[in-house]
């Protein structure tokens, strides 16, 4: 068998990585402009966080799991894996204590709010990974398709709101523009690395795509109501944080309905 679709798979995954370290381009922007808005950035990295967390995995996720036999089962290993994801966090964000928090090894990726963004938007990474090398291996079994490419290419654009949506809160905190860059970078990086396995083994990933898709939504939209919802409320008006929070669910909105 030919295992071009292997690297194909990785190369595709890395490029989509690439994209989403471009989201911080944005950010090219006057550090005072930005604190003069913190309370609306952190908003509007939530609504785009929550718009990908429906589109992008809870849709697909519950398309798939309804399309096959057993649909209402399948339903329920998302919701499952929603409550695990949910409750990771809630963990993380227990053991993220001041003392944890000034460690060596977590000091330099920020603070509380910008270590939980970071776990949960790498764990978001992973079925977009599955996805891509499940498209490059059910290439070698049907050799008319495309599918590896147009689902990298999909994620490649989503990729740059989402890595907004990392580097915005990197932003608003002081950091400078190249540790945006690297640290959304890095949240997409799990693609190529699961893109690989994936593309391999078919038939033993597909499976764990449902309960991995809703974890990972899970984690987000609990990130989102627990932290960014609540900062961005102690600055801005109920109207102003809600508005926000609306515009960057509907730039995401739009991007995902676009594909």
């Amino acid at each position: 068998m030919d295992f071009a679709f292997v690297w194909k798979s990785f190369i595709a995954g890395i490029l989509a990585s690439i994209a989403c370290g471009l989201g911080a381009l944005p950010l090219f922007i006057s550090p005072s402009k930005i604190h003069e808005k913190i309370g609306l950035g952190y908003s509007f990295a939530g609504g785009l966080m929550f718009a990908a967390s429906v589109y992008n995995l809870l849709m697909p996720a519950f398309t798939i799991g309804g399309k096959e036999a057993h649909g209402f089962e399948n339903s329920f290993k998302v919701l499952g894996g929603m409550a695990l994801g949910c409750y990771f966090i809630h963990l993380v964000e227990k053991y993220l204590t001041e003392e944890r928090l000034a460690s060596k090894f977590l000091k330099p990726i920020g603070g509380k709010r910008e270590i939980l963004i970071f776990l949960a938007m790498c764990f978001h990474s992973v079925p977009e990974g599955i996805a891509v090398g499940v498209g490059y291996g059910s290439e070698a079994h049907l050799p008319q398709s495309d599918l590896g490419i147009y689902i990298a290419i999909a994620i490649a654009i989503h990729n740059v709101p989402e890595g907004l949506a990392v580097a915005l809160p990197l932003k608003l905190k002081g950091e400078g523009f190249n540790k945006c860059f690297w640290l959304a970078f890095l949240t997409s990086l799990p693609q190529p690395l699961a893109s690989v396995p994936a593309s391999l083994l078919v038939w033993l990933f597909y499976p764990l795509m449902l309960p991995l898709l809703g974890f990972a939504a899970g984690a987000m939209m609990y990130l989102v109501i627990l932290e960014l919802v609540p900062d961005a409320l102690e600055t801005r008006s109920r109207t102003e944080t809600a508005s926000a929070f609306m515009l960057g669910f509907g730039t995401m909105a739009l991007i995902q309905i676009g594909l």
